[in-house]
């Protein structure tokens, strides 16, 4: 049992790392019904089964919220020089999508390597050109991605004095 747990909290710690929240729903699916089988057909009693799922899933989710959390902290205080070299090479004028792909917003000109300006003249934008971090670019093709939701970046954006 202890071997399972230790799994689980290695992956929920890696999910949280690098994913969304709505991972959790299908890994623990695919955790409870594959622990199960096995504990089931290793012949454990039905009750150390039902203890097992349930200490392996809820390990699971404190792991994400932890592999969350330092996530979270390491973007705060880790200077993302990758997504700054990016910006400097965006040019006027291009896209800028959300990670589910929606429009976000056009950028005008990029601002000391680590902001992104966007046109006022957006029909998202009210009229005002707004800021965006440049640690917020996934990548770019013909196209500015962010490694955010669309909502979550017109949420977070700043009015560019």
């Amino acid at each position: 049992m202890a071997v399972t747990i230790g799994v689980s909290a290695l992956i929920g710690l890696a999910l949280g790392l690098r994913f969304n929240v709505f991972i959790l729903i299908p890994t623990i699916i695919l955790t409870v019904v594959s622990t199960g089988v096995i504990h089931a057909t290793r012949g454990d009693q039905a009750l150390s089964v039902v203890v097992t799922i349930v200490l392996v899933a809820t390990t699971l989710q404190i792991c994400y919220l932890v592999g969350s959390v330092t996530r979270a902290a390491f973007e705060r205080c880790v200077p993302l020089e990758r997504n700054q070299d990016l910006a400097l090479n965006i040019p006027g004028h291009m896209e800028v999508v959300g990670s589910d792909g929606e429009h976000v917003g056009t950028v005008d000109h990029i601002e000391n390597a680590d902001r992104i300006v966007l046109t006022g003249d957006d029909p998202k934008a009210g009229g005002k050109p707004h800021l965006i971090s440049a640690g917020w670019v996934d990548h770019i093709d013909n196209k500015v991605h962010l490694n955010k939701p669309s909502r979550k970046a017109l949420q977070e954006w700043q009015i560019a004095a």
